[in-house]
């Protein structure tokens, strides 16, 4: 193994760039894809500007629920001289004054001329922004409605301990987060829960970082071409270990090697994206990077040029991209036909799979390769 590792070694020095290119390229890649996506989003916002006048709880958490929407850019703004300034100027596409005593109108039902707005003819994203500033103001002033309901119920009953309004108010945002009822799916009695078999490589940087490590795997992998064409091929007739022993050998250094950089990019994942440290992670990461190197390596092997296998490199992330729905919608594909989505060697890192049924494929026919070049191998002496 020593003797492979060091004839290996050898041949990367001809070709170091090359490999240090393809070895940074998934994390390089994925980091320039992800912030410049970022960089796009954030310029395509539409700037709004905010004025609070009040520090109450409400108005700031009014604010928030504007700067949590994609798209809108909140921008503070210290006074209505300047907001109406830089919406005059185009700075700013609206603005928006919340008064003072905001909380005070909205706990006492009042729904009107809470807000003061400045706007020109070309505010494009005025009325959507108004729009949702007014369904803000009619949520907290139901649940204000409803804190009062319960506080009269109290008093009407003669309870002892009738909660405070505060306490209703934090009890409604509690319950809210607890259950999550706007994203709560629900069935009827009988009725299967719908199944995500849709497949998405935005759900995590993984999925983008899957895209490009099968990329590089491939190129990284043409040494396999060279290795079946090279001269000295015909050494390993007399040599005490097979040809096929030695692309084995090979496989597996350039697997470990691949893994290796697979855990910096998870380290660089944890302080780019937050990416958490787990141990299952560490287990469909590593059955991942075998999936691929299989996969990558039997496919090498049904080619003697370079050129062919450049070709079907391109056509193979084509149609991995394709399947993925990146590029055409594949979920009324996916509802028809669900075993579509199974066919994407990349759904493992995505959807943090153990093993797929391509873990299975590659290593049984990885064996039958192997066991056939040992047939020939003994049949020919």
């Amino acid at each position: 193994m020593i003797d492979i590792i060091a004839t290996r070694l050898m041949h990367m020095k001809k070709q170091f760039l090359s490999i240090l290119f393809w070895a940074v390229f998934p994390i390089l890649f994925t980091w320039m894809f992800m912030s410049g996506t970022e960089l796009i989003q954030n310029q395509s916002a539409i700037p709004v500007g905010v004025i609070l006048e009040e520090e109450s709880g409400m108005a700031i958490d009014l604010k928030e629920k504007l700067a949590s929407s994609d798209l809108i850019r909140v921008i503070e703004v210290e006074n209505e001289a300047e907001a109406r300034q830089m919406v005059a100027t185009h700075e700013l596409d609206s603005a928006f004054i919340i008064e003072e005593g905001y909380a005070a109108a909205v706990q006492a039902g009042q729904r009107d001329q809470l807000v003061t707005s400045y706007r020109t003819d070309l505010s494009m994203g005025y009325t959507p922004v108004a729009e949702m500033i007014a369904s803000f103001v009619q949520e907290d002033s139901g649940k204000s409605k409803t804190a009062y309901t319960i506080m009269d119920l109290g008093e009407a009953l003669n309870h002892s301990a009738i909660p405070s309004f505060d306490e209703i108010i934090n009890e409604i945002y509690s319950i809210e987060e607890s259950e999550n009822l706007i994203f709560t799916n629900f069935t009827l009695l009988g009725e299967e829960a719908e199944t995500d078999t849709g497949f998405s490589l935005f759900q995590n940087p993984w999925g983008l970082w899957s895209v490009f490590s099968l990329l590089s795997t491939f190129f990284l992998f043409d040494w396999l071409i060279k290795e079946k064409n090279a001269t000295a091929r015909i050494r390993f007739t007399f040599n005490r270990f097979s040809f096929q022993a030695y692309l084995l050998s090979n496989l597996l250094l350039y697997s470990v090697g691949l893994f290796v950089l697979d855990i910096l990019t998870w380290g660089a994942f944890h302080i780019l994206y937050a990416e958490s440290f787990h141990i299952s992670q560490f287990t469909y990461l590593i059955s991942f990077r075998i999936t691929t190197c299989m996969l990558v390596f039997l496919i090498g092997l049904a080619f003697k040029k370079q050129l062919p296998y450049y070709i079907t490199t391109v056509l193979i992330i084509l149609v991995t991209i394709i399947i993925s729905g990146i590029i055409l919608p594949m979920d009324g594909i996916y509802e028809s036909y669900p075993w579509i989505s199974y066919l994407n060697p990349l759904r493992q890192i995505v959807y943090e799979e153990t093993w797929s049924g391509w873990t299975f494929i590659g290593l049984i026919c990885l064996i039958i390769w192997y066991v056939k070049g040992v047939y020939h191998r003994a049949a020919g002496n």
